[in-house]
Formats: structure tokens, C-alpha cells, sequence
């Protein structure tokens, strides 16, 4: 690559299914960036379906792996999954993208395994991206010590999307030497300065994906305590994945059951995930544990929003509690009431809320996240020296 030749960068994908991870790749990759993209994944799932708008050339025929592979105490179900990742990383080394690649970018833990064993004589820079905590309940019995023995010892360079998520990475000798936490794109184009708070709340909303995780049935029972029979409305802003369709059913059950049925709508999937903030007077975030990084809150930070977020975690370090945002214990429905009535019974107070997530310090737009990660990337490409190739004799 001579100087005045953009870095050639290959984003690795192990599902392109509308996730967290994958929807902050593609909004990556789809801004203004100082290097040459290109995207490898499997065929099925829709996150990265624009890219070709934004010259981004892409390969999709890396093996989908089954899904609940690392979890699951079956030991045909783990002998799939490891075969699809030894599958996957054959794909991924005769690949010409990854051949004319400067530096590899795995946009997850599953594909970080894939790169490590696709190029274990590191011939190419590899960066990792951690998007949640290393731990068995994320990761699985088989995918922790995969990605521990395999991919941290691999990584040139590390990106965690919070402090918390860096913390749950054991350092060692083997560690990565250079690493960072970066901000991932969330969707923001802009950050709104000057809020407008009216006078009477009329609508709180949660954005996310339709998971019990989420604790969308948190944000449902605290709802009808706090404002069941009033005029306010409460909107669901996502959609379930990967076969979590009952989880809807269940909170539609449960939305009539608490006698909210009436006040409560659900959106589904949104593209205007700005629109729908700027629409509403308080964003709720419920997880029912410390979230990696929680795009939602920084949403609805950019946006100016009134913020109740689960305390923990991501939203922990962006949002200092009664500054720019209310934060609540985990799974604490009774905790959520008292802060919705106290928001819904204080104009005062959701405009002091609404000013200080203008303030909120440090808040990137998705632009900045990219020239960001690309300082990241150059960063780890000029300080990488491959293995010695080995002689024949």
C-alpha cells in the first residue's frame, strides 16, 4: 500500500441478522471514512442490505453458525458449531478480500475466533471489537476459552465498546498492546443543543429489540403503577430476533392483564430511530443487568431526552444520576414508578434532565465515531510486524 492509498480494511461478520453489533457496523460503514471498507459475512439477515450504496464491497457466503452453539450441553450442537467456525476461517483465509486487506477488523467474538484461526501466522493485522463482557452467559462454556486461548492472544489491537466491557478482559502477558474504548455508532447524525420539554408528558417509549433481557415486561408493570388510566401512552420501539416471537406475545398478554392495553402500542422494527425520540417526552432503558454499552441511552442523550436508564454497566458511565438522566436498579419495577411519576409531576424537573443530556460530555455523532476508529485502525496497521514466514528447509 503506498502513502497516498486509503488502508484497505475487511470487516468480519459472523451473522448479519439486525443485532446491536451488526447495526453499529453498518452505520460505521456507512459514514465518510479514511479508509476502503470491505465486509465479509454469511448470506442470511438483512443489517448490512444498504452497504453496496455507500462502496462497500461485500462476500456473503461465510457458514452460518448454529445458533445456541456455545450454550447448549449438547455435544453434537458444540461439534457443529466448532465445525462451522474451522469452515468459516478456511473461507475467510481464501477470500480475496481478505487477501488484499491491510488490516481485519472482527466485529465480534465469534468472528474474532474465525480471523485467529484463519491467520495464525498474522500476516495481517487483526483488530478485535468486544461488544459486551467476557463472560460464560455471554459467551458460552465453549466460546470464553475459544475466544480467550485464540483471539485476544491473536488481536493486534483491542476496541471495547464501554470501560465495563475492557474491565472483563483478563490482561496478561499475551494481552493486545494497543486498545481502546471507543464510542460505537448509535445513529446519531446530530446532537440537539437547546432542548424543548413540554408541558405535559404524553408519551414514554423504549427502543430495542423485543428480548426479556431488555426488560420491556419491567418497563410495563412500572407503566401501569405509575400511569395506568391516565392520558399518558407508552410505545415499544422494536422487533424480536432469532425466534424470540413469544416474548411479544407475552408482553401483549401482560399489557392487558396490567389494564394498559389500551394506552400501550407497539411499533415494531423503526428506521427513524431519531424521529421516534424527538416524538416522545421519556426514553426508558430497563435491561435487567449492567448493559455492554446501551445505544438507547446515548440516543436519547444526543436527542435531549428525559433519560430513566438501569444503573450499571455502559449507561452507568455516560448518565450521572439527576445531572442528564435518572438511573435505576436493575429489574426494579417499583424504583422505574416512582421516577416516571416524579418526571410526569415535574415539568422542572424534565427540562434540568433534557439540559443536562445536552451537556452530556464526550457524546460523539456517528461521523466522529468513524474518524475515530479509523485513527484506531492506522494506529494498530503501522505498529504490526508479521510473523517470520518459516524456511522449507
Amino acid at each position: 500500500m503506498s502513502a497516498a492509498e486509503p488502508m484497505r480494511v475487511l470487516h468480519v461478520t459472523h451473522t448479519a441478522q439486525p443485532g446491536g453489533a451488526e447495526l453499529a457496523l453498518a452505520r460505521l460503514l456507512g459514514q465518510r471514512r479514511p479508509w476502503r471498507a470491505a465486509l465479509l459475512g454469511p448470506a442470511t439477515g438483512v443489517a448490512f442490505d444498504r452497504l453496496p450504496a455507500h462502496e462497500v464491497p461485500q462476500a456473503r457466503d461465510l457458514p452460518t453458525l448454529p445458533t445456541g452453539g456455545t450454550r447448549s450441553g449438547s455435544p453434537l450442537l458444540a461439534a457443529r458449531y466448532l465445525t462451522a467456525l474451522r469452515d468459516g476461517a478456511r473461507v475467510l483465509r481464501r477470500s480475496p478480500l481478505f487477501q488484499q486487506a491491510d488490516l481485519v477488523h472482527a466485529n465480534t467474538a465469534a468472528a474474532a475466533i474465525i480471523c485467529a484461526l484463519a491467520d495464525r501466522a498474522r500476516r495481517r493485522p487483526l483488530v478485535v471489537h468486544l461488544r459486551g463482557p467476557l463472560t460464560v452467559e455471554s459467551l458460552g462454556r465453549i466460546g470464553l476459552p475459544a475466544f480467550r486461548g485464540l483471539a485476544v492472544p491473536r488481536a493486534d489491537g483491542l476496541i471495547a465498546n464501554s470501560g465495563f466491557t475492557l474491565a472483563s478482559v483478563a490482561q496478561g502477558p499475551r494481552f493486545p498492546t494497543h486498545r481502546a474504548v471507543l464510542q460505537s455508532p448509535s445513529g446519531i447524525a446530530e446532537r440537539v443543543r437547546h432542548p424543548e420539554v413540554a408541558p405535559q408528558v404524553r408519551a414514554v417509549g423504549m427502543v430495542g429489540r423485543l428480548q426479556h433481557w431488555k426488560g420491556q415486561h419491567v418497563f410495563l408493570r412500572a407503566f401501569a403503577t405509575a400511569l395506568r388510566g391516565t392520558g399518558v401512552r407508552a410505545y415499544l420501539c422494536g422487533a424480536p430476533l432469532f425466534g424470540e416471537a413469544v416474548y411479544e406475545t407475552r408482553l401483549r398478554q401482560l399489557a392487558a392483564e396490567l389494564g394498559i392495553g389500551a394506552q400501550v402500542t407497539f411499533l415494531g422494527h423503526v428506521d427513524d430511530v431519531t424521529g421516534f425520540l424527538d416524538s416522545i417526552d421519556v426514553l426508558v432503558h430497563a435491561s435487567l443487568g449492567p448493559e455492554p454499552l446501551g445505544q438507547t441511552v446515548l440516543q436519547g442523550l444526543a436527542r435531549a431526552r428525559p433519560v430513566v436508564a438501569t444503573a450499571g454497566g455502559g449507561p452507568g458511565e455516560w448518565i450521572r444520576s439527576g445531572v442528564n438522566g435518572v438511573l435505576v436498579p436493575p429489574g426494579d419495577a417499583d424504583a422505574l414508578a416512582a421516577v416516571l411519576r416524579a418526571l410526569v409531576a415535574s415539568p422542572r424537573l424534565r427540562g434540568d434532565l433534557a439540559a443536562g443530556a445536552a451537556r452530556t460530555p464526550g457524546l460523539l455523532t456517528d461521523a466522529e465515531c468513524a474518524r475515530q476508529h479509523g485513527e484506531f485502525f492506522e494506529t494498530v496497521r503501522r505498529a504490526h510486524r508479521p510473523t517470520p514466514a518459516r524456511s522449507a528447509g
